[in-house]
């Protein structure tokens, strides 16, 4: 449910099956006692973010979503849509009947999902994970998604769209909390992520979107619109760069992998093996380092902490011995002499 006064936040970026990074980090901040009052997440962090915000305490959740990436790491969720690839290879051979294909699915003559992996396994887990009515009780949530246009009625074309995205125009920040309908909900956490041409679009409440992370990937905006003053960012890149002066009141601490993680630094090999793979050592070594990582950005800060916060006590303890020493002395003031 929507805080009254969020003062503490949380916020993951996106970045595919390098989301179990989050995992170790958010097992790290866990156990330093942290409980965001409010959520941002985009695309494999707003799954991520759908899941802390069903289940409560903090910790609990936490443990819930390290859960659920193991089973992922069984699943093998990425299943290649043979159709869609036919689909394709007929469009670029023939481009003529590739356009009259697609005219036809925006039409919903031809079904409109036409995706180079198979929506199903990611739409089956999201439902047996997350449960819409928790959410609505839960921590509040806030999702980014971008939405699609239409031109003469017909949605443009895929890489309009992702040009579209490029530029930040029109990003919508959406809250699971303001959705009484469990459907919306689903469709609102897969639209975040919702990568053209991997993932269908989604609609949520008559607009369709496509991924959030394309046009902000590190949301902080909502929960700075919500008044939180304190944020964490936990990133999926080590050279994620977006726009940290837009939010001069926010005390922001930035979590992200000191070393990359994609498997390759290869521009296209490295970001194809890195999104395919999602076995168990990967997502094993992935939540190692997001801990480690976590716990190098975190440590100094929270010693920091704890040092002024004994030299208050301290502090504190010496103005009340000198009160009382202060009260002693009067009273000894006040007493009649002995002789």
């Amino acid at each position: 449910m929507k805080s009254a006064n969020p003062q503490f936040g949380l916020v993951l970026a996106g970045g595919g099956p390098k989301g179990a990074y989050q995992i170790g980090a958010l097992k790290y901040l866990s156990e330093v006692g942290i409980q965001p009052h409010i959520i941002a997440g985009s695309s494999i962090g707003a799954l991520n973010s759908a899941v802390l915000s069903t289940y409560r305490p903090f910790s609990y959740a936490v443990e819930r979503l390290d859960e659920l990436w193991s089973e992922i790491s069984q699943l093998k969720p990425l299943k290649v849509n043979f159709m869609a690839m036919a689909r394709y290879a007929t469009g670029f051979f023939v481009p003529t009947l590739g356009s009259v294909i697609d005219l036809l699915s925006s039409w919903g003559i031809l079904p409109e999902s036409c995706t180079l992996l198979d929506p199903l396994p990611l739409e089956n887990l999201v439902r047996r994970t997350i449960n819409p009515a928790e959410i609505r009780r839960g921590t509040e949530l806030w999702v980014t998604a971008f939405p699609c246009v239409k031109v003469l009625g017909i949605e443009l074309d895929t890489m309009l769209e992702c040009v579209r995205a490029s530029t930040g125009a029109e990003t919508h920040w959406l809250c699971a909390q303001d959705f009484t309908d469990d459907e919306t909900v689903y469709n609102l956490i897969l639209a975040s992520a919702a990568l053209p041409w991997i993932f269908p679009r989604r609609k949520v409440n008559g607009t369709s979107y496509i991924d959030g992370g394309l046009a902000d990937n590190v949301p902080v905006k909502p929960l700075a619109e919500r008044g939180c003053s304190h944020v964490i960012v936990i990133h999926l890149e080590n050279g994620s760069v977006w726009d940290r002066e837009q939010f001069p009141n926010q005390s922001i601490i930035e979590i992200r992998p000191q070393k990359t993680i994609d498997k390759s630094d290869v521009p296209l090999i490295g970001m194809v093996s890195t999104f395919l793979d999602f076995s168990p050592e990967r997502i094993a070594d992935l939540k190692q380092r997001g801990y480690e990582d976590a716990k190098y950005y975190m440590e100094p800060i929270l010693e920091t902490l704890a040092y002024v916060h004994r030299n208050r006590e301290s502090e504190e303890r010496q103005k009340q011995s000198l009160n009382s020493l202060i009260v002693s002395t009067e009273e000894l003031l006040k007493d009649s002499p002995l002789f």
